[in-house]
């Protein structure tokens, strides 16, 4: 960079500040706020830009550009620092109790409560003023069959219910594709549904479903002491079958991309718990055990000394998600960033009472370690060599039925010994857990959130592992006041979504929402 004779950079510039700023936004936000520490004109040209503002206010709060809003970037910007503002304050100003239906079946994603009522559903979606997205509620009366299980994804506008036709040993499974404004035909399927007829002995099955992109995946798991799992993944704009795995191995999954897929194995030998990736494409459609799979690395967990009786994955949105354009959203939650929940429930040696972890994994940790594997299968990766620093693991019991208690790169509790009225919320945004450092230096009142900077011990009431388990991820946590229940009942469980916070009491039977 050229200076004048007296050493001033800003002289040395002839060139508009407008300009400049031109050139600053072709810079990775890392790159911008490096130049602000050049010179004093960088400096200057940075702090009054509203596009360069709004683009690092992105990238501290993970957020994307929404396409489709009609608001200047002086009006995204206001509303970006707002909403980043009431995550801070944990300020929740809209609350509503909402009635739970009879059905048992629901679904809580992309900002939308659906509930199934028997052949049809009821559908909230939940409001928030800093983004401009008003209540609604709509019902759709009549599928045609009974609805035994079902996903939703907002931004295809689709509906994928089960339907159970038939009795053992004759019993298959319908996978429809619905419109979510109507119940109609999807459009966009050739078909409307696919058929799989498990190979359970057992009437009671549990249905593990999720959407990602084209893909449509479903784990159909028997409800017995040793169940046999199966993994079906279709394309459901074509009908067509991508994978098959038929094995006990096989405990839970969750999309990474929408070729790769997370799943959770627990094999019966003396082999700690894993956490595969598997690419679709690598597979023909037709049935396969879990030993004759060649997955791409296989995250093992530390070495256990319990009985594994259960694996869940979680994790919301998928990668493909977006916003409905109709919503017309200034900007929603980075798909480059989430975080991945694996509830883990075992049965120790030693005592009879059960115990759960919760490891919470970042996108970032998996996609570091299938970038290292290269093209050699099997790659096996010991916990020393991605968990310590790269994973966060808790000794926690979250709800097994109310399981969307995680979003984005947040994890949520309900304290349930505080009589449901508060709840613990995560935040693994290692960006606005530095802001924090810095804002607590200049800012009154302190912060509710206090930072995870520290590598952290498993509580010494766990006895679970063999070893002593160690982990550390950058972030922060804080404990949030839920809105009081109207019954003698207490909230049971708490679920996250990106702009709220939803309270569940099945006793009471209602749902309770509090929304920025």
């Amino acid at each position: 960079m050229d200076i004048d004779q007296q050493g001033n950079v800003e002289t040395a510039f002839i060139l508009p500040n407008e300009l400049i700023a031109l050139f600053l936004d072709e810079l990775d936000v890392v790159s911008l706020l490096r130049c602000k520490e050049v010179c004093r004109l960088f400096n200057s040209v940075i702090a009054t830009n509203v596009q360069l503002l709004y683009k690092i206010e992105l990238f501290f709060g993970r957020f994307e550009n929404g396409r489709h809003c009609n608001l200047d970037t002086v009006s995204r910007l206001r509303a970006c620092r707002q909403y980043q503002q009431a995550w801070n304050n944990l300020s929740f100003p809209d609350s509503r109790f909402v009635s739970m239906q009879e059905g048992h079946a629901w679904e809580l994603s992309g900002g939308v409560l659906c509930q199934a009522m028997r052949s049809g559903l009821s559908c909230l979606q939940l409001p928030c003023k800093i983004k401009d997205i008003p209540e609604r509620e709509w019902s759709i009366n009549d599928f045609g069959f009974e609805i035994r299980d079902f996903t939703i994804d907002t931004s295809q506008d689709l509906i994928v219910a089960v339907e159970p036709v038939g009795i053992i040993p004759n019993l298959s499974c319908k996978i429809h594709m619905r419109t979510l404004m109507t119940g109609e035909h999807h459009p966009m399927s050739s078909v409307p549904f696919v058929t799989h007829t498990p190979s359970s002995e057992h009437e009671e099955l549990r249905f593990l479903i999720q959407v990602c992109g084209s893909r449509v995946a479903v784990l159909f798991q028997e409800l017995a002491d040793e169940p046999t799992c199966e993994l079906v993944i279709w394309d459901w704009k074509s009908g067509q079958q991508k994978l098959f795995i038929r094995d006990a191995d096989l405990k839970s999954f969750s999309f990474v991309t929408e070729n790769l897929v997370l799943v959770g194995i627990v094999e019966s030998d003396e082999a700690p718990p894993r956490l595969d990736v598997l690419s679709i494409d690598n597979f023909s459609g037709a049935m396969v055990q879990y030993q004759d799979v060649n997955y791409i690395c296989g995250l093992e967990y530390p070495k256990m000394k319990a009985n594994v009786i259960d694996m869940l994955i979680r994790s919301e949105p998928t990668p493909g998600w977006s916003p409905s354009q109709s919503l017309r959203i200034p900007f929603f939650f980075a798909r480059s960033d989430r975080i991945f929940t694996i509830t883990m429930r075992v049965s120790p040696d030693s005592n009879s009472t059960e115990e759960s972890t919760v490891l919470i994994v970042p996108l970032s940790t998996i996609m570091a370690q299938i970038e290292l594997t290269h093209n050699t299968p099997k790659r096996l990766v010991p916990w020393r060599k991605w968990g310590p620093n790269g994973s966060h693991m808790l000794l926690r019991n979250p709800s097994e039925v109310w399981v969307c208690y995680v979003y984005g790169m947040k994890f949520i509790q309900l304290l349930r010994w505080q009589k449901g009225t508060r709840a613990r919320v995560y935040d693994f945004n290692k960006y606005a857990a530095r802001r924090d450092v810095r804002n607590e230096q200049t800012t009154e009142p302190k912060l509710l959130w206090k930072r995870l900077g520290m590598v952290r011990a498993l509580s010494s009431r766990c006895s679970a592992f063999n070893e002593e388990v160690y982990t550390y991820l950058p972030g922060r946590v804080a404990i949030v006041e839920v809105m009081p229940s109207d019954t003698p009942h207490d909230w049971e469980a708490a679920m996250i979504g990106e702009d709220n916070i939803v309270v569940v009491s099945p006793n009471a039977r209602k749902y309770g929402y509090i929304a920025m």
